[in-house]
């Protein structure tokens, strides 16, 4: 029996500090979907929002195929601060890996506050509503300043998620997570498992993102703790069966940076975390894995009492996590194993290169694949 499943989603979180006010534009968004059907439907967020977000219409489709999408059967919608809104089912066919094309058009004055950064840059038309037109009249793409002084593109507002309504997959798999998950993992995982297993392997990374603390207004972008966030995130997502949390670097590595030293949390207290949200998620019949923290000694900040913290947190998780796919095990150095190994280090010590992502991509992939007797690419 066909059901709605997340083919593509974001984590959204609050980039008032990232944008300048939309009117009368219309907003091009291109994303990947992880899984095939014959019906798509999207889901809108207004999170951080302080006003009611007006959307004019909305389209969505894929190559020269597509439909408006709308709103209890109306072209306009307004949502809400704070909430999210579904449109109506499209009928509209798409494959995995089909690049779904969602348009909407912004007809009174919009502060993008809510949205994240997307691997595909965000296009902004000409005055006027072009949801949906074939030749789309982009005006040069918006950027905005980088925190190293160059351009970078603006985050793609609203968009939640795509959800495409098919045969169930396999397995819909949530990955929470921080810079290190946004770097790509998740998809270049499920790429690796193409042809072998319908799994759609979700990124809802956020860089900066921690376990256990919710960021203060100066770094409100780095977005609500994983605590805050699993309901909106893990638990509301369709369709979803597994959960990868891959959270605890930024716990340990921003107080004292750009938090107070205060929140510097013990081992304790990141296990407790986990085992709140493993509880949560076995509560809701979701299969709970747990990723160990990376190592990044030689990043700024970082010292032997935190490399403690982190040892004795991998430590249980490696003998008490429900699953466990070994992220620091796998991009290490084998002689320093409190550092990342030369080959997959991007220079910071801290978040790993295109390489490195790579790695993490294929143990997780392996782990998946084991899961359902299948050899991953």
């Amino acid at each position: 029996m066909e059901q709605w499943q997340a083919g593509w989603t974001q984590a959204v979180v609050d980039v008032h500090d990232f944008g300048t006010s939309f009117v009368d534009v219309t907003v091009r968004a291109r994303v990947v979907t992880a899984l095939g059907g014959d019906h798509v439907r999207l889901a809108l967020s207004n999170r951080f929002g302080k006003a009611p977000l007006v959307i004019g219409s909305c389209a969505v489709g894929v190559g020269a195929n597509g439909a408006a999408a709308l709103f209890a059967g109306q072209a306009e919608a307004t949502i809400p601060a704070g909430q999210t809104r579904h449109t109506d089912p499209v009928a509209l066919h798409v494959q995995r890996g089909d690049q779904v094309q969602v348009d909407l058009f912004l007809p009174a004055e919009t502060l993008p506050a809510t949205g994240n950064f997307a691997r595909m840059p965000v296009q902004v038309s000409a005055p006027g509503d072009h949801a949906g037109a074939l030749q789309f009249p982009a005006i040069e793409t918006p950027t905005i300043p980088a925190p190293d002084g160059t351009a970078m593109a603006i985050p793609l507002p609203f968009l939640h998620s795509v959800e495409v309504c098919g045969q169930p997959a396999a397995a819909v798999l949530v990955c929470l997570g921080d810079s290190i998950t946004a770097g790509g993992w998740p998809e270049a995982a499920a790429e690796l498992l193409a042809g072998r297993v319908e799994v759609s392997i979700l990124n809802r990374g956020i860089a900066g993102n921690r376990l256990r603390v919710d960021p203060d207004p100066a770094i409100a972008s780095f977005g609500l703790s994983g605590l805050s966030r699993f309901d909106d995130d893990v638990l509301a997502t369709a369709g979803v069966t597994d959960v990868v949390i891959a959270l605890g670097t930024n716990d340990l590595g921003l107080p004292g940076q750009v938090a107070p030293t205060d929140e510097l949390p013990t081992a304790q207290q990141l296990i407790d975390a986990y085992q709140r949200l493993i509880a949560q998620a076995t509560a809701a019949g979701l299969r709970t894995t747990i990723a160990t923290i990376t190592p990044f000694m030689g990043a700024e900040g970082y010292d032997h009492g935190r490399e403690q913290t982190r040892t004795a947190v991998n430590a249980w998780i490696r003998t008490s996590a429900p699953s466990v796919v070994d992220f620091d095990e796998a991009v290490r150095s084998a002689s320093h194993s409190d550092r990342l190994s030369p080959e997959f280090d991007s220079g910071d010590h801290l978040h790993p290169n295109e390489a490195g992502e790579a790695r993490l991509a294929q143990v997780m992939a392996d782990l998946v694949a084991r899961r359902h007797s299948v050899a991953a690419g």
